[in-house]
């Protein structure tokens, strides 16, 4: 990944002089699209640098970014990460690369996107995929099962504990009608499940199947998802427990004023953690395999003071049917809310600044508390 950035600017560049000598072609392109001389595909390169300066007024396990899970709730826990810490980053900053061609089946889109949230820094995937005429989409995108539509806008890169946010790789189909659209799809799976104390292993004997139905309007949307899954742990004798998953997830946007909305997601079901990274299955009393049923609530609103400036407030609460062969120091529940004001300073360039507070209970009522102060500054170049 080393060499990615001289290659895209390599490239960019080439273009760029290369498309000098057909200042037609190019005005008839959308903002932001080159056409690549002699080829009938255009392209679109973007993304935004983004600084993050963070104070955590109390310990927790994950400093660039806000997780509730990682809140230390025993003196055990607080061991390695004890007192206030401050972290400066740049990590979240992102690239994409947006390909398309015209084909006679519709257009053939591809596209690729990662940031810096790797091992030590490093450059990694987020999205990798390609769309055939809006319909059909291979690789590597947002979980079907969730609306990526109403992402929180926080400073933050974390989202609220208890809230469905996943990037999955798919074969998805979408079927479009007026005003809504119908998509399914078949997904990696990624669950965590606790393993009994008999050796075997985990498997994944079939893709998670997700579905949405969303309606869209002008006063906003509404959607309506769901899936199902299967877990299996598989002895060393060869026998298997096998367990099934599935949950549905509500959410949707209004909008009001002239740029305001408010924002609501309520998801329920046995094994939904596996959209958030948590456990999707423990063990009961005989040590046998349970799915792990929880809920989840978020609701947020961003009002526009004036163009230049806006505010987002967010909560969200978060909860687990545990089991009762569970450790007593896994999460029962989590607490999340996080109110900004950010500064549009100048065209595609904004300050802004966050206070972050998160809660989390274990199953032996232990809780320990966060705080977390942002200070961000982002300019974006789509």
């Amino acid at each position: 990944m080393k060499y990615l950035f001289s290659s895209i600017l390599i490239v960019l560049l080439s273009f760029s002089v290369l498309g000098q000598g057909n200042p037609p072609e190019q005005s008839e392109l959308a903002a932001g699209w080159w056409k690549i001389p002699k080829t009938n595909f255009k392209i679109k390169f973007g993304g935004y640098v983004k600084f993050d300066l963070i104070e955590d007024l109390n310990p927790i396990g994950s400093p660039y970014y806000f997780d509730v899970t990682k809140i230390p709730t025993t003196p055990d826990s607080l061991t390695p990460m004890k007192g206030q810490t401050a972290t400066l980053n740049a990590r979240e900053s992102r690239l994409h690369l947006d390909v398309r061609s015209p084909s006679k089946i519709g257009e053939i889109r591809g596209y690729i996107e990662g940031d810096f949230y790797g091992s030590g820094g490093a450059f990694r995937l987020r999205h990798a995929f390609v769309e055939i005429n809006g319909k059909w989409l291979a690789g590597q995108w947002w979980s079907t099962f969730m609306d990526e539509s109403i992402i929180p806008k926080t400073l933050d890169f974390e989202k609220p504990g208890a809230y469905v946010f996943a990037r999955h790789a798919m074969l998805r189909y979408k079927q479009s009608f007026k005003n809504s659209y119908l998509a399914v799809a078949l997904e990696q799976p990624s669950g965590n499940a606790q393993a009994p104390t008999q050796e075997g292993s985990f498997e994944n004997p079939l893709p998670d199947l997700t579905a949405r139905y969303r309606l869209t309007r002008d006063w906003g949307h509404i959607q309506l998802s769901g899936f199902a899954a299967t877990v299996r742990y598989r002895f060393m004798d060869n026998s298997s427990q096998n367990v099934s998953l599935y949950g549905f997830n509500l959410s949707g946007q209004l909008n009001f004023l002239k740029k305001d909305n408010l924002i609501y997601q309520f998801v329920y079901g046995p094994g939904i953690e596996r959209f958030r990274g948590g456990m999707d299955a423990g063990l009961d009393v005989n040590e046998n395999l349970q799915a792990l049923t929880a809920m989840g609530a978020t609701l947020g609103y961003q009002h526009y003071w004036s163009p230049a400036f806006s505010s987002v407030i967010v909560g969200n609460f978060g909860q687990v049917e545990n089991s009762e062969g569970q450790d007593e120091n896994d999460v029962h529940s989590v607490n999340y809310m996080a109110v900004n004001l950010v500064w549009y300073f100048a065209e595609n360039a904004l300050v802004g600044i966050e206070f972050l507070h998160g809660n989390r209970t274990d199953i032996n009522t232990d809780s320990g508390t966060a705080n977390r102060i942002q200070l961000s500054v982002k300019y974006s170049f789509n």
